[in-house]
């Protein structure tokens, strides 16, 4: 090999560029004058450069491993980069984490410093992914390490921020409970394929307000909140000032209130543990996931039998289409009871635009009325709880005392 060709080929391999000309001249020459080709290795191998090299070789190989640098992302947050045509990874190990850029959108360095109090020479990346996230730190608002291997089951060696960044454009996979109706929302046909689906939802994260947007969004059109029974049942709230739906989505549903005459959030979510271990709010949950499976938002509300019943459309909710045509007087909650049949029954006792089963739910618990010919709630009374007495009345109560209502609690599981 030529003294001009080993020039090159030791440059290519230890520097990774090529030798402007002077460079290239003077180790020529050298060789020519009869060093060995080794020694000119040692040489350049003993240079600053060659160390600095090295050093970010290892960095860079170090950061790959912990597959928390997402280059994508790092592309499309900063355009000179990719405008410049650099490598992702090689920009940040030299240039980008010392002027305090990201390697993914959920690791956010300021946030994670004032957390951790690790001095400004510490590269979070490699701080977060060899101690943070093995003490369960969460690296930024919108992640929480815990919660995902929890919810996700994952092993002990899979960090799960590396899983989430790997997954997260598949939307089935959460970043944090406050997030977690974004992955179970009905997909968005509008996004690009392969899109992160959190990123319009971090952009405030760490705002108060922000923990509840996803949920007051999925909420709102919905049909299951109604804003006046919360402000009549919370008088609190009206004190307040409070917008109704903010008020349940941040702290109602956390203090079992609920957010309509036919949800009862303590009852969903002792039924339903799930809700616990996700952290999550139940009416979002029940409308996602719960009601698809037939879970009742009240032990008297059928879903899968109104949604039969009535012919409800895919997609469609029964509880908000019960909800809105309750007043009419030609639904019902459950197949157990009967408006028709009810209506005639009831006379002028059931005023007209009243919802005929929440009449049936109070004045059944207090006076001997059927729910339709189907059910004898007389018969069920007397089996369960003996017979009616006008000296107990006072200390009924509807959600269990009414007869239908104590034969589904009996019987629902």
């Amino acid at each position: 090999m030529s003294a001009e060709a080993t020039v090159l080929a030791l440059y290519r391999e230890l520097l990774a560029r090529e030798p402007p000309e002077p460079e290239r001249a003077g180790w020529i020459a050298t060789l020519l004058h009869g060093a060995r080709p080794d020694e000119v290795r040692a040489a350049i191998t003993r240079s600053p450069e060659y160390t600095d090299r090295r050093r970010i070789v290892a960095e860079r190989d170090a950061i790959a491993r912990t597959g928390l640098f997402d280059a994508a992302w790092y592309l499309l947050r900063y355009r000179d980069v990719a405008d410049a045509g650099q490598d992702p990874l090689d920009h940040y190990v030299r240039f980008g984490r010392a002027e305090g850029r990201a390697a993914n959108a959920y690791l956010v360095d300021h946030w994670y410093r004032q957390r951790t109090g690790i001095p400004p020479e510490v590269d979070v990346l490699l701080d977060y992914a060899d101690r943070g996230e093995a003490i369960g730190l969460p690296p930024g608002p919108s992640f929480d390490p815990v919660w995902y291997r929890d919810v996700y089951q994952l092993g002990a060696a899979v960090s799960p921020l590396a899983h989430f960044l790997a997954h997260r454009a598949a939307g089935r996979f959460a970043p944090c409970p406050q997030l977690w109706s974004v992955a179970n929302a009905p997909i968005d046909l509008t996004a690009p394929p392969g899109s992160d689906p959190f990123l319009p939802h971090l952009a405030a994260a760490e705002e108060f307000a922000a923990s509840a947007a996803p949920d007051m969004a999925v909420l709102a059109a919905s049909g299951l909140f109604d804003a006046n029974h919360y402000l009549v049942a919370n008088h609190d709230v009206i004190d307040a000032e409070l917008d109704p739906l903010f008020h349940f989505c941040v702290f109602g549903w956390k203090e079992a209130r609920n957010p309509n005459v036919y949800f009862d959030t303590r009852w969903y979510t002792a039924t339903n543990p799930e809700v616990t271990r996700l952290r999550v709010n139940p009416l979002v949950h029940y409308l996602l996931v719960g009601e698809r499976h037939d879970r009742r938002p009240i032990v008297y509300f059928e879903p899968g039998w109104y949604r039969s019943k009535y012919g409800l459309a895919d997609g469609a909710s029964s509880l908000a289409h019960f909800l809105a045509n309750r007043h009419g007087q030609i639904v019902s909650p459950n197949s157990l009871f009967d408006p028709a049949w009810f209506v005639v029954r009831a006379g002028r006792r059931l005023q007209r635009r009243n919802d005929p089963f929440a009449h049936y739910l109070f004045a059944g618990t207090w006076s001997d009325l059927q729910p339709s010919a189907t059910f004898d709630a007389i018969a069920w009374r007397k089996v369960s709880r003996g017979r009616r007495t006008r000296h107990f009345t006072g200390l009924l109560h509807p959600d269990k005392d009414n007869p239908l209502v104590d034969y589904m609690l009996s019987t629902y599981r």
